[in-house]
């Protein structure tokens, strides 16, 4: 699990370079993780992958690393914070919406 883990850290911050890169707010950054993420959640929890082992170090590793809840949080305190309301609002239906319809979409690509 523990390399899964600095997998999943390690690719959470590429996409953070990345971002930052093409001069998108950093924030976009914890959304695109966490909806791809569920992306990959949905798929490998839809019985593809028979292994509990190498599912547990797919899921609870790299992708518990990849994605991110307490940067979730700590982005919607910092806009809160600069009074970007609409922002707020954008953020949090993208994570939570677009988390939920990732794992859907993953979970129908089988």
């Amino acid at each position: 699990m523990s390399f899964g883990g600095g997998v999943g850290a390690a690719l959470r911050y590429l996409v953070q370079l990345w971002i930052v890169k093409i001069k998108i707010s950093s924030y976009w950054a914890t959304a695109s993780v966490n909806v791809l993420g569920s992306i990959f959640l949905g798929i490998a929890s839809h019985g593809v992958i028979e292994s509990s082992t190498i599912l547990a170090f797919l899921t609870v590793g790299i992708l518990g690393a990849f994605t991110t809840f307490s940067t979730f949080a700590f982005d919607i305190v910092k806009l809160i914070e600069a009074k970007k309301w609409r922002t707020v609002f954008l953020f949090i239906s993208v994570n939570l919406i677009g988390g939920i319809l990732g794992f859907l979409i993953g979970w129908a690509l089988k």
